[in-house]
């Protein structure tokens, strides 16, 4: 199995697929790297490619509706982002910075969906595991909503009782 193919085994991309298809799915790929602060991708630009960061780490930002700049999360070694181009959004939904040398495997919308003809079996298996990926971080927005509204309604109700 060659080095790269090690670096990426452990993204939930490839849950279930075998190290050699595992190695075909990287072979048309490209490895690109990114310094300390220097944008990876910028929110509202098109793109088509989905990526795994190899090693180093990234900031996940978006800009609020008052254009105020808030980190939402960080991605580390086996991260996947810019998967929502699989279900046609193209368009970037938030920044993603290199908070150091970060490597990243770019996978081209082309290569990810050739599968569905040359190997339908990895095809259906990366889809689903994409899919996993997708409801795992809806599940999680869903607990922070929940949260937030909790809060919302006891600081209200706080609010309330002052007034009165």
């Amino acid at each position: 199995m060659s080095f790269l193919a090690n670096l990426v085994k452990g993204c939930p991309l490839f849950l279930e697929i075998y190290d050699e298809e595992v190695e075909e799915v990287i072979q048309a790929c490209e490895v690109a790297t990114f310094k300390r602060g220097e944008h990876i991708i910028r929110q509202g630009e098109e793109s088509s490619d989905i990526a795994i960061i190899l090693d180093g780490c990234a900031d996940v930002i978006i800009k609020d509706q008052y254009g105020k700049m808030k980190v939402i999360t960080q991605l580390v070694k086996g991260d996947l982002f810019g998967e929502l181009v699989l279900i046609n959004e193209t368009k970037r939904t938030a920044d993603i910075v290199a908070k150091e040398e970060t490597n990243i495997l770019i996978i081209s919308y082309e290569n990810f969906y050739s599968f569905y003809k040359d190997n339908p079996k990895v095809f259906a298996l990366m889809v689903l595991n994409v899919t996993r990926m997708v409801t795992q971080r809806l599940k999680s927005a869903n607990g922070i909503i929940n949260n937030l509204s909790h809060e919302l309604m006891e600081l209200k109700s706080e609010l309330h009782k002052k007034a009165s």
